[in-house]
């Protein structure tokens, strides 16, 4: 075993050279074979036999090897992984060829039949079943556990939903996701509860839109942000010609949602932190909004989230334009965090913020935190919930600490400790259970890459407060008409599985000064979407 310390959250540095055979799955593997090694370090047999990294660069022996077979007959197809631990390139011929012993193997096989029973869906895509093999191997060589075993993707959920409406319970769906994927009993049972709370709030309505609007400005740039956000005092003399641009975009596509049919059943503003703008730019946007479409019985949610971005006349004008929703986000309540991460406002501010939306009559109020921030520990993300439950929003959304490319963090990560896993998992646990306190369940999930502890993000709200708007990001059942620079429009085509994903320009003075041209590439796409319902 090597002596790896999970719980810093290592990677190791040796080379770990990878053979494949009977199945395309190099990314998915590459994805999980960076959660045990260092990227840099891992290399794959190329088409040609060599022996290759993404530098093109070539291993130096010894080194790790890691083998994935998938065979097939008429009857089951078979995957075996082997690993071997630290061999020369004399003998890598011998390792290929079966030769030799490995250190760790692994194998399942999947009779066809079981691909028509409930739950085969799940089995049909043979890439998690393999890479529940290759989790388990490097598990044993590393010591590193992967609560969501070889689940990579963002949305996790959806194979819970594929077991729930096969009719399965929650025992055998359980039984089922970890059989094929490796996940544990605990992260497969939320997926189904998750999953029973969404279905009977997904309509089957292909006519039916979510708008996404975004405002791609903020106070400041926090230091683990990578969405599209220009700092507003740098930016302040183009909010007006952004607006303009924005406002065109939603006047050109109500035209068309009228035109052929469709009902929008959420709006959500975000960005960026929409309430950056000032007040009467807010409130003319949302008269835009309301005078395009009809909002009046909406989910409307908008992102207040920055609580130095807050005021009254601010707040005073989301209630006057019927949202419904806003999100208020601590991320802590600890000062000194507040002041690392590059937020400019206390918790006293928090605070003052939120009391002043409740005596502004918002009976629907989000608040988001994040565990893992750099310096925290269990004591201090302890006050933070502590905090939230004297607050008692409506719901809570857990976001796990994640190295984002585009962030200051990731530029500066020598400059910070990362939390270790350990601490990381007991503050995710701490955090449901704070939830639980509330009264809230589970009612959306989402995992990105280089999350801490190999976990997720969870929404939660207590019961008819779920957000549809983000239930339906997660599922994709509907579509999602987005405005704005850097907004992502999600098509989800009638009859057949097909997403498309059209993304808008995320330079602002781009963005402005292409918008026209924006609004034709999406024309196009929805010309042929309408073809399809």
């Amino acid at each position: 075993m090597s002596d790896i310390n999970s719980n810093c959250g290592g990677k190791l540095s040796q080379n770990v050279i990878v053979k494949i055979d009977g199945i395309d799955m190099e990314f998915e593997v590459w994805e999980l074979v960076r959660l045990f090694f260092n990227a840099e370090s891992i290399f794959f047999y190329n088409s040609d036999g060599e022996i290759k990294n993404n530098s093109l660069d070539e291993p130096t022996f010894p080194a790790d090897l890691l083998i994935i077979k998938v065979d097939d007959d008429e009857e089951k197809w078979l995957c075996r992984v082997f690993f071997y631990n630290s061999i020369t390139k004399d003998d890598i011929d011998m390792a290929l060829k079966l030769s030799i012993k490995p250190q760790y193997y692994s194998e399942k096989s999947v009779g066809h039949h079981e691909l028509n029973e409930p739950g085969g869906s799940v089995l049909k895509s043979r890439k998690i079943v393999a890479g529940s093999l290759i989790v388990d191997v490097l598990s044993g060589y590393t010591n590193r556990i992967l609560p969501y075993g070889a689940l990579i993707g963002i949305r996790p959920v959806k194979l819970a939903m594929q077991c729930l409406n096969d009719g399965m319970n929650e025992s055998d769906t359980v039984k089922h996701l970890v059989r094929a994927s490796g996940i544990n009993e605990e992260k497969a049972s939320l997926l189904y509860n998750i999953a029973k709370v969404e279905k009977p709030l997904i309509e089957e309505n292909k006519r039916a839109m979510h708008l996404y609007v975004g405002i791609p400005f903020c106070l400041s740039r926090c230091l683990y942000c990578s969405f599209t956000s220009y700092p507003i005092s740098r930016y302040k003399d183009m909010v007006s010609t952004y607006l303009n641009a924005l406002k065109k975009e939603i006047r050109h596509f109500a035209h068309w949602t009228e035109k052929y049919g469709f009902n929008v059943a959420s709006v959500y503003v975000g960005g960026g932190t929409p309430t950056s703008i000032d007040a009467e730019s807010l409130s003319e946007l949302l008269s835009e909004l309301n005078s395009n479409f009809d909002t009046s019985r909406l989910e409307f949610t908008v992102e207040a989230g920055r609580p130095d971005s807050i005021t009254r006349d601010k707040l005073e004008a989301l209630k006057r334009h019927n949202v419904s929703r806003i999100s208020i986000n601590p991320q802590t309540m600890n000062d000194e965090t507040l002041k690392r991460i590059g937020r400019n406002h206390t918790s006293r501010d928090i605070e003052e913020s939120f009391h002043m939306a409740r005596q502004l009559g918002f009976n629907n109020i989000n608040m988001d935190i994040i565990a893992g921030l750099p310096g925290e520990d269990e004591e201090m993300f302890s006050h933070t919930l502590r905090r939230i439950e004297e607050f008692s929003p409506e719901s809570l959304t857990v976001h796990t600490m994640s190295l984002k490319r585009a962030s200051r963090l990731m530029e500066e990560q020598e400059s910070f400790s990362s939390t270790s896993d350990e601490i990381v998992e007991s503050m995710i646990n701490m955090a449901r259970n704070s939830a639980y306190r509330m009264g809230m369940r589970p009612y959306y999930l989402y995992r990105q890459k280089n999350i801490l502890a190999n976990l997720e993000n969870t929404g939660y709200a207590k019961p008819g407060y779920e957000c549809l708007y983000n239930i339906h990001t997660m599922e994709e059942r509907q579509t999602i008409l987005a405005f704005g620079a850097g907004a992502i429009s999600k098509f989800v085509f009638a009859g057949e599985k097909k997403i498309e994903r059209l993304f808008n320009i995320k330079d602002v003075a781009l963005y402005i000064e292409r918008i026209d041209e924006i609004l034709e590439k999406k024309d196009a796409l929805l010309t042929e979407y309408v073809k399809t319902i």
